[in-house]
């Protein structure tokens, strides 16, 4: 007997779970596909940061910065026992961008409009401290050091049991949830979806008839699916999990230039550190290939920020990668923008969020506009 879902979900990160939730209260029955295993692409190798983008104060971006704390609030709400708070820590140096005057300012900033937009304090607020309270145990310069900002964000401990939280909520367990399948064609009947046809990895074949079809799988979209333009796979992105412990149970944030340039965050990790993010163009890349190459350069960018700790050699315990879009299909420059397209035959989608703190809002919002006369839930 052939299976039958109301909608099928390609791809099961962040993005394709809360997409079936969304589904799920607009009284919709998903079948969610996953060409791997749960948590096994760029949103189970994040850095799993839920933040609530303090970050986009810097420049003004008050848009991204409300929708970034409407998002935390979620998930702190909707799953409070798989995030927790988690202290950062980014030292500030004299005569450089990120110095206290700079820090006060974006603080004073994020106060001010947290009222004006009637929030309740939702995590501690960010504070100043000074050049003698930056804790000794962080292997950081210390010339020039002023002082350190400090904020909290939310992270994720374990990245699959939340996504596995998400989905039972869905409903989207048992036989609605197909790991290693791969879908291999949309079968269109007078320029409509009528199913999918997946293989698994035996390669024996099996379809699923369904009117609808979601595909969440980021940059690893396929191209040949029902036809249209193909999500951008031409930035690599990966975090190293370095066999070292981190002093404290808080994130740091250092740069090669102290004070300036890229972040790249530490933080503790199943025992050891967490170190991320490096990127690297890929243009038409289908899979996230790390090369010696990339994992010598990142270590010598974390050289260059912690000179002479004893993290930047320690040995890598693991490579975690993934594949996200850009913005002109160079590599060069990250993609800030979320995209929903229904282009191609009726009944079918394409996701592309961005980032996985908003993809709960993206989600809702795609339900309300697909199922007008459904949607019941909001994020």
């Amino acid at each position: 007997m052939m299976v039958r879902a109301d909608v099928v979900i390609i791809g099961c990160g962040m993005q394709g779970a809360t997409m079936a939730l969304a589904a799920a209260r607009s009284g919709l029955k998903p079948v969610l596909v996953e060409r791997d295993r749960i948590a096994s692409g760029a949103t189970g190798n994040s850095y799993g940061f839920i933040h609530g983008g303090l970050r986009y104060l810097q420049t003004m971006h008050l848009g991204r910065w409300r929708r970034s704390r409407r998002a935390q609030a979620w998930f702190l709400k909707s799953y409070p026992d798989l995030v927790r708070p988690l202290r950062c820590i980014m030292p500030l140096y004299r005569g450089r961008i990120r110095s206290p005057n700079a820090f006060r300012i974006l603080a004073a900033a994020e106060s001010l409009l947290s009222g004006a937009a009637g929030d309740a304090p939702r995590l501690s607020p960010p504070v100043l401290l000074s050049a003698d309270d930056v804790p000794s145990e962080y292997p950081i310069p210390r010339q020039d050091l002023a002082g350190a900002a400090v904020w909290h964000d939310l992270v994720v401990p374990d990245m699959k049991a939340l996504l596995l939280a998400i989905l039972s909520d869905a409903e989207v367990t048992g036989s609605a949830l197909i790991e290693e399948a791969e879908v291999r064609d949309v079968m269109v009947v007078n320029d409509r979806v009528r199913g999918v046809r997946i293989v698994r990895p035996d390669r024996s074949f099996e379809e699923i008839a369904t009117s609808q079809v979601i595909v969440c799988t980021g940059s690893w979209t396929l191209p040949n699916l029902a036809g249209g333009e193909p999500a951008s796979t031409a930035v690599l992105a990966f975090n190293l999990l370095l066999d070292a412990p981190f002093p404290l149970d808080a994130a740091l944030a250092v740069s090669e230039i102290p004070g300036r340039g890229r972040s790249y965050f530490l933080r503790p990790y199943e025992g050891g550190t967490l170190v991320g993010t490096f990127y690297r163009a890929a243009p038409g890349a289908s899979h996230p290939e790390v090369e010696p190459s990339d994992v010598a350069a990142f270590r010598k960018s974390i050289e260059r920020a912690l000179p002479g700790s004893a993290l930047a050699s320690a040995p890598v315990r693991r490579v975690m990668a993934g594949l996200l879009p850009d913005r002109d299909g160079t590599g060069r420059s990250l993609s800030t923008e979320d995209v929903v397209s229904t282009s191609g035959p009726a009944g079918f989608c394409r996701m592309l969020g961005t980032k996985l703190t908003t993809a709960p809002l993206l989600s809702f919002e795609t339900a309300a506009k697909l199922w007008p006369s459904r949607a019941q839930g909001t994020a």
